[in-house]
């Protein structure tokens, strides 16, 4: 059937509704945006009347649109509910759930000297080749089998899938310059969604993704993508803590740590980034939280206090391997 039969709000319509059918969660974004719609007060860290929770599995509420992708659903009525209220949304896949993996190539639109990396390799200048040289260091081609979408400031995003039981993680691991991956613990903007900058589009007949080739996935390992074999237990017993973190720490949450990130002054961000992590590090160890857990509240936090997931990660690395260390 002829796209000209359809306005763009009616495509976008359908597409929500043909990518669950797909069995691709879908999450709300706010029109003419690539971001979440803003969760609700008794959502928003922000908030005063933030109520205390961990994500969408205990929300106060009735689980909506808080909570931005980790919200996605495959109910048609739910997502119907999302479009009869904010007609002009757009939308986004929840990638991990879809087992799909998504590689981003950015232009340089910025401007960004080029780095040391690749100073010295002829006519690097932006994403699309430092996916080119991916692609001669194993002697493939670009793929045109499989789903690809443009995007409004000419970047591009490959779309595969993958094969059963493997894993890719996002906010692990280093592609190189200007590409990234998404894929466990992200989302990817749905093709019909609209910015100021103009619509994501699906390039030529290709709807679906195939399986990402076993060369990509080989290279996620060597890039520190997929997932290293689990670690050994850390310890829940560390050494008896000093007067003065009792009384810095006592009675504090894994949320109470990330309210404090998430409304720390834009100047001592990073300090407090450092400190929280550390304080949550010693709940896991205590047998306090999960370890899921505080990662899951530290990311959202650290994301809120625009810090970036590279930072994040290392922060909350660096308090585990510490405190396991002070267990030994």
């Amino acid at each position: 059937m002829s796209r000209s039969r359809y306005t763009p709000r009616e495509r976008r319509h359908r597409a929500i509704h043909a990518f669950i059918d797909r069995d691709c969660p879908v999450s709300a974004l706010t029109p003419g945006t690539k971001v979440p719609v803003k969760s609700c007060p008794q959502c928003d860290i922000k908030s005063p009347d933030y109520v205390r929770h961990h994500g969408i599995k205990d929300c106060p509420h009735k689980p909506d649109m808080c909570h931005g992708f980790h919200a996605a659903t495959l109910d048609h009525d739910k997502a119907q509910s999302w479009i009869d209220r904010y007609p002009d949304l757009n939308f986004a896949i929840s990638t991990g759930p879809a087992g799909l993996v998504i590689v981003d190539l950015d232009t340089n639109k910025n401007g960004a000297p080029v780095p040391d990396k690749y100073a010295n390799i002829p006519g690097v200048k932006d994403g699309y080749d430092v996916w080119s040289l991916a692609l001669e260091r194993y002697g493939a081609r670009h793929p045109t089998d499989t789903m690809q979408v443009s995007t409004p400031n000419g970047g591009l995003h490959i779309w595969h899938s993958l094969p059963p039981g493997v894993v890719v993680n996002k906010s692990e691991g280093a592609f190189g310059w200007l590409v990234d991956i998404r894929s466990t613990n992200s989302y990817i903007i749905g093709p019909t969604s609209v910015t100021k900058d103009g619509e994501y589009r699906r390039l030529g007949d290709v709807t679906e993704p195939t399986v990402a080739p076993d060369w990509l996935l080989h290279h996620l390992e060597h890039t520190g993508h997929k997932p290293k074999p689990p670690a050994r237990p850390r310890p829940r017993i560390i050494r008896q803590r000093s007067d003065q973190d009792d009384r810095e720490y006592r009675g504090k949450t894994v949320q109470d740590l990330a309210h404090e990130l998430a409304t720390a002054q834009e100047t001592e961000r990073h300090a407090v980034l450092v400190r929280v992590t550390a304080a949550a590090a010693y709940l896991v160890h205590r047998g306090l939280c999960d370890e899921a857990e505080m990662r899951d509240a530290m990311y959202d936090a650290g994301r809120d206090a625009q810090r970036t997931d590279y930072e994040i990660h290392k922060a909350i690395e660096s308090a585990l391997s510490y405190t396991a260390g002070r267990a030994a």
